[in-house]
């Protein structure tokens, strides 16, 4: 597979900007903002590369991901927060496993 750019170096600066400050933010945070900073993060990286990328990515960009701030903003439920963070990573997982092509042939 070729490898193809999907960042302007606008939108990296950005990116890297939002990281840099929320890291600064955080320290006088609730430690539970710390995972939603990072999803905010993730999230605005995958609408920044969701036209750049395979069909298989913009897939996972655009459904699991882009469910889960809404749940954390809008559940006062911990414990399904913590449930689909965990759907999330299995599908960044598989994701990644197929997108490298990492599966397992044979025993």
């Amino acid at each position: 597979m070729a490898a193809r750019m999907v960042l302007s170096e606008d939108e990296a600066v950005e990116l890297v900007a939002f990281l840099v400050t929320a890291a600064r933010t955080q320290v006088d945070e609730a430690a539970e903002y710390g995972s939603l900073r990072l999803l905010t993060a993730a999230g605005r990286l995958g609408e920044l590369i969701a036209e750049r990328v395979s069909p298989e990515t913009r897939a996972l960009l655009t459904g699991p991901l882009k469910h889960i701030p809404e749940l954390a903003v809008r559940t006062a439920d911990p414990a399904a927060y913590v449930a689909a963070l965990d759907g999330l990573c299995g599908a960044v997982g598989q994701h990644l496993v197929t997108h490298f092509g990492l599966e397992r042939k044979g025993p």
